[in-house]
């Protein structure tokens, strides 16, 4: 089953899509986990904070420290290649939530200011990628093709 998983099309197109994924996963995670990336309107930076402000939004804590952990280390895995299409199922879980939780701020992003809060275009985009990886895998330049061969 774990050959599986690893399974890949060594193709460097499933590469790029995986590492931009993760890099664009990374500050969400990293600003959460240790309060890098200090982004305007989030308040003090990290964990406790970052636990604090998803309860506020009736995430239970155990879910909440999950979804921080996935976006941490599952953006190290997206970027590494390493269990690629379980990173990105993780992922897939995680930002389906944060599409479903902007759904009544519409579809574009907050360009302007004049909205309370971002659309849904984003994730849309991010979900697709994420999708591509769980099908195809990490590519050739990653550690589960590596372990494959």
């Amino acid at each position: 089953m774990i050959k599986t998983l690893l399974q890949t099309d060594s193709d460097y197109v499933y590469s790029l899509l995986r590492i931009i994924a993760g890099i664009i996963v990374f500050p969400y995670g990293m600003q959460k986990l240790f309060g890098w990336f200090g982004a305007p309107g989030f308040g003090p930076p990290g964990i406790n904070v970052a636990l604090a402000q998803l309860t506020a939004r009736n995430i239970p804590r155990s879910i909440a420290l999950l979804i921080i952990l996935g976006q941490s280390f599952g953006s190290i895995a997206l970027m590494s290649g390493f269990l690629g299409r379980i990173a990105a199922g993780g992922l897939f879980i995680i930002f389906t939530g944060a599409l479903i939780a902007h759904l009544p701020d519409g579809w574009t992003l907050n360009w302007y200011g004049a909205k309370k809060g971002e659309g849904i275009e984003y994730f849309v985009l991010l979900l697709s990628v994420l999708v591509v990886i769980d099908l195809k895998g990490s590519g050739a330049l990653s550690i589960d093709c590596w372990l494959t061969r």
